[in-house]
């Protein structure tokens, strides 16, 4: 996972990891809800957390 590095590829390779919840270590590592969501880029890696309304659009992670 690429954090940090920033994705200039189409939104049409993005998708939602974890939609409005997060699994932190100050959690332990348990499902805990929140008002941003993962996404991820399947075309260069990156990954980043957003409360941006683009989300609603976005497709759940592909199966494995």
């Amino acid at each position: 996972m690429a954090l940090g590095k920033r994705c200039t590829c189409a939104p049409s390779n993005w998708f939602v990891v974890h939609r409005k919840c997060s699994y932190s270590a100050f959690n332990g590592y348990r499902y805990a809800p929140s008002l941003s969501s993962a996404v991820r880029c399947r075309k260069c890696g990156a990954a980043w957390r957003t409360k941006a309304w683009y989300v609603e659009t976005l497709p759940d992670r592909p199966p494995y």
